[in-house]
This record gives C-alpha cells, structure tokens and sequence, in this order.
C-alpha cells in the first residue's frame, strides 16, 4: 500500500468533504471512517474484503473473529498491507492510529490530534490517549 503524491491534499480534502458525516455502526464507525481516509490517500482499502458488519454487535463479532480485539484485528491489517508501525511520538499526518478511550477505537492522525466520527461529525482527540499508530509508505 503506497500513498499517492498528492496524498495530504486527498487527506485534506476527505476531511472537509466528511466534516458533518455522523456516526453510524457498519456504515461510518471508526473503523470504516479510517479505512474510506485510506483509501482517499492511497485508492486501496485496508479492511478484508471479506469483513461486513452492520451494527455493534456484528462489529463486535467480526472483530472477535478477525483479531480477538480491535488492536490486533488493525495491527493484523496493517501487516498483511505492509504498513510500517509508529511509536506515537513520531506521529505524522495520514498515520493510522489506535486510541484508548473508555474502549479502544481507530482514527486519523491529522498532524495533531487524532480525528474520527462521532454522533456530530468528525470530531478530534488529544494526542495523549494514542497507543499505537501505523503509517502508509
């Protein structure tokens, strides 16, 4: 997986175009808001094509099956993608990024602040709450 030249501008401009797009489970979760950012960069999907879910429940079952947990179903992804793991200091604009909140949730790293869907669009988190990120080539 290989990020176009014009990448951060494609990053810049999913953003705005999705800026009021709210939360959804199986149609704009965390997981798919990162993966459609992806694949504004790269015009590759990161997520299996055989991985569906429609709802919480679903979300949560297809995890359990991909990875067990969200952390290893996405560090499973990322290295099946070739995606180059991040300590989170060395952060950059267009990594992907795993965050613990109440529970751990995926997201965009905007240069930043981690961005990703909420029930009133997109919405930023403070660096600080970043457990692991993974960066495209």
């Amino acid at each position: 997986m290989i990020k176009k030249d014009n990448w951060a501008q494609r990053f810049d401009n999913f953003v705005a175009d999705n800026y009021e797009k709210k939360f959804v489970w199986g149609e704009w979760d965390c997981c798919l808001f990162s993966d459609a950012c992806i694949k504004a960069m790269t015009g590759q999907s990161l997520i299996p094509k055989q991985l569906h879910w429609v709802d919480k429940e679903s979300a949560l079952e297809t995890i359990r099956d991909y990875g067990y947990t969200l952390i290893n179903s996405i560090r499973k992804a990322c290295i099946e993608k070739n995606l180059q793991k991040i300590h989170p200091s060395f952060l950059q604009k267009g990594d992907l990024v795993i965050i613990q909140q109440t529970t751990q949730v995926c997201g965009m790293y905007d240069g930043i602040k981690t961005i990703g869907p909420s029930e009133t669009g997109i919405s930023a988190i403070s660096g600080n709450a970043i457990v692991e990120g993974w960066r495209i080539n």
